[in-house]
């Protein structure tokens, strides 16, 4: 009696091997999966207040960032004697008031609900070597946040007889997490300059109206 032995095409060759890494790749997934979340669980609240913390920042930079896109300005207004110096520099209130009121508007949703913050997987080790390292672990955060604008005025020395004048955009936030598992508060401010003026001789008057 004759065996016919039947031959395959290549494509059906090898299709044991490509299961087995399958299988290996969704096992290995499986296990970083189960220790980043047992990791995460005995997380520090030091660290999670400072995963926080950056995502508050980074929702102040993208709020001021885009409002400023809109409306670069001028914010204020210079005014000048018969000689050519300034006498006076006031603010554009209704330009400052949009920005105010763009900011807080943006920020009244980023710093509500629930967010994401991130964590360096060498950070849950508790090895020091590791701290800091690694690729992101996310963090689910349930927060309540809130925020201010306020502008103020800031007047340097230049060089000689030289004054310079900044009108300055301050925005303070806080955020809380009242999650049982990841609770926290955490409270940071940022600075940005709006305008600047170079200012020779006599310091001028400053309006600027809240």
């Amino acid at each position: 009696m004759r065996y016919i032995r039947k031959k395959f095409p290549r494509r059906y060759r090898g299709g044991g091997k490509k299961r087995r890494w399958a299988v290996w790749l969704v096992l290995a997934v499986i296990v970083i999966a189960v220790f980043c979340e047992r990791a995460i669980s005995g997380v520090s609240p030091e660290l999670i207040e400072e995963a926080a913390r950056g995502y508050v920042l980074e929702c102040i930079s993208e709020a001021v960032d885009a409002e400023m896109e809109e409306d670069k300005g001028p914010f204020v207004n210079v005014e000048k004697g018969s000689e050519g110096q300034v006498s006076l520099v006031s603010a554009d209130q209704e330009r400052l008031n949009s920005l105010r009121a763009g900011v807080l508007e943006r920020l009244s949703h980023s710093l509500k609900g629930r967010a994401t913050v991130y964590v360096p997987v060498g950070s849950l080790t508790g090895v020091g070597l590791f701290n800091g390292r690694g690729f992101p672990v996310p963090v689910k955060l349930q927060l309540e946040g809130s925020a201010i604008v306020e502008f103020s005025t800031e007047f340097t020395g230049a060089g000689m007889n030289q004054t310079c004048h900044r009108l300055v955009m301050t925005v303070r936030a806080r955020a809380y997490s009242p999650s049982k598992r990841f609770e926290t508060s955490v409270e940071t401010e940022t600075t940005t300059v709006l305008a600047e003026t170079m200012v020779v001789g006599e310091v001028p008057k400053m309006n600027l109206q809240q």
